[in-house]
């Protein structure tokens, strides 16, 4: 895998919604990284990319309440609250996903 490697999840959903088993790839590879699906907003990219810990996983994920429902950002922003998050790549993605990849971002 080279340094950086990036995944556009609107691109990916109007990629794949239309097969027999849409999504469900892209799930399993997000919940074997202990992301949740639907906490990645589908606006967004996910970026793979080296760093000091090895290769990791950066994302965009929504913020839940502890009734586990999301909520719009105290900041005023009228969009749901979300946080950049991190995981460790334990399991490379299917090419076929990547937008772009390579170089620096």
């Amino acid at each position: 895998m080279n340094n950086r490697h990036v995944i556009d999840c609107r691109e990916l959903w109007e990629k794949l919604a239309g097969r027999p088993d849409g999504l469900k790839p892209v799930h399993l590879w997000l919940l074997a990284h202990d992301i949740n699906p639907a906490d990645v907003p589908l606006d967004s990219e996910i970026v793979i990319e080296d760093s000091a810990f090895g290769l990791v996983i950066r994302y965009t994920a929504y913020l839940r309440n502890e009734d586990g429902h999301r909520y719009v950002d105290p900041d005023g922003s009228g969009f749901a609250a979300s946080e950049d998050r991190t995981a460790i790549l334990r399991l490379a993605p299917d090419q076929e996903w990547l937008t772009t990849t390579g170089g620096e971002g």
